[in-house]
């Protein structure tokens, strides 16, 4: 099987440890810093529909959208079941990364909820020696994730 290296790994789950402490610290910066200079965020909406970023200038604006929220402080995103597969462009140094994906709320004394969950499709790519993310669509847990299950998938 075509997979990163075990160093490789690591350092790419180091950039998803990275991602979610500058995420849920408000570390605007660290955040946009993880992302490659053309990168692609797209993120599926509450009303379903996907919003689609490109470049630092306006993943800046999306990490934004959450860290002047007043309410966000308290959340802590996680990933996890990580998936490697070969870049489908045979790029080098270049892997798709899928996980699932959740958020919590924690605001003691009231006991942590699941505010969300979900499942991130991300390209990572090794930039100047360090790995980034290229593009980036986090995506909840319904859909094309489902469409196995066909026509007897829940509809909320």
């Amino acid at each position: 099987m075509n997979a990163p290296s075990v160093q490789d790994r690591l350092e790419i789950y180091e950039l998803y440890a990275r991602y979610s402490w500058a995420l849920d610290t408000g570390d605007t910066e660290g955040y946009v810093a993880l992302f490659t200079v053309d990168a692609e965020a797209t993120e599926e909406t509450r009303e379903g529909g996907l919003e689609v970023r490109q470049g630092r200038d306006e993943i800046r604006k999306l990490v934004l959208k959450f860290h002047e929220r007043v309410d966000f402080p308290g959340h802590q995103h996680q990933m996890a079941q990580f998936v490697f597969e070969p870049d489908p462009l045979g790029r080098p140094e270049h892997w798709v990364v899928r996980t699932y994906a959740w958020a919590t709320i924690n605001r003691p004394p009231a006991p942590p909820h699941l505010h969300w969950c979900g499942h991130v499709r991300d390209v990572v790519v090794k930039d100047g020696g360090e790995w980034k993310i290229r593009s980036k669509a986090i995506m909840g847990w319904t859909g094309t994730v489902l469409s196995r299950f066909g026509a007897h998938v829940p509809v909320a």
